[in-house]
């Protein structure tokens, strides 16, 4: 895995939820394709169907090279006959057939375009000023115990179609096409309950902001590339503690065997 090239794929059998090795129901077929030096996408066993995107950062203890053969396994003869049965019994020959003879740069842009038109379909594209929405996060502005979305309320919908979109703290600079965002489902989609009735009544004046700073509004440690740790040998529970201070949780960079700690995630 450390050696595969941009745009390799590789069968084999993940557990998506990552919780339970013994979760059978949480095994699956898969192809996972390398599209960046430090991304992988892991397809359904068509490779047709992109099911999560997996960041391999040199340095991070997670990713498909650090985890090979804990979460990510070579599938088994029982899984290999099982993914030919399932080829014989209905998958489409000529399309993989020509997916494998274009160039991989090629093979990449069909791949996104055939993602944006699934999406595409799949959108009603009915949203409406007062919606509130899933924006996803680029995995670079996610941290590991986060959500991957933003949830926003629609405050405008431009003459082409696309969305702009306000958090609490803000409105995204960004505007989004309809298929890039999901909204959420019946009475979830309050603005009230979700603390954005001030932003959606407000959103004239308020600063505009990206993704990553209002992501780190909401997060339990201070969103991606905060740097505020502390070394207090305490209970971290007064402002003397950078973190408190800051308000935001103690991290495992901030005083590993620390039991005193009051500050910190009870996972």
């Amino acid at each position: 895995m450390l050696k595969a090239q941009i745009g390799d794929e590789f069968a084999c059998v993940t557990n998506l939820d990552q919780k339970s090795m013994m979760d059978k129901s949480q095994w699956c077929r898969c192809v996972l394709r390398k599209v960046k030096r430090d991304l992988w996408e892991v397809l359904d066993e068509s490779a047709t169907e992109l099911l999560k995107e997996v960041p391999d950062i040199v340095g991070e203890d997670e990713g498909v090279s650090k985890e090979w053969g804990l979460w990510y396994v070579f599938p088994s003869e029982e899984d290999s006959a099982a993914a030919l049965a399932a080829v014989k019994k209905g998958a489409d020959y000529e399309g993989n057939d020509v997916r494998l003879q274009v160039s991989p740069n090629r093979a990449m842009l069909r791949w996104e375009a055939k993602i944006m038109q699934k999406r595409a379909q799949e959108s009603d594209g009915e949203f409406t000023v007062g919606d509130v929405v899933q924006v996803g996060l680029h995995w670079v502005d996610q941290t590991k115990v986060d959500g991957k979305n933003l949830t926003a309320v629609v405050v405008e919908v431009l003459d082409g179609g696309n969305l702009r979109c306000a958090c609490k703290n803000g409105v995204l600079k960004n505007t989004y096409a309809p298929h890039t965002v999901s909204m959420l489902p019946g009475p979830s989609n309050n603005r009230v309950l979700c603390g954005l009735e001030s932003a959606f009544e407000e959103w004239q004046g308020l600063p505009k902001i990206t993704e990553r700073e209002a992501a780190r509004v909401v997060s339990a440690v201070g969103g991606q590339g905060f740097n505020i740790v502390c070394h207090c040998n305490g209970g971290c529970d007064n402002k003397r503690c950078s973190c408190k201070k800051a308000g935001v949780l103690c991290s495992s960079k901030c005083h590993a065997g620390n039991l005193k700690c009051l500050n910190c995630s009870d996972e």
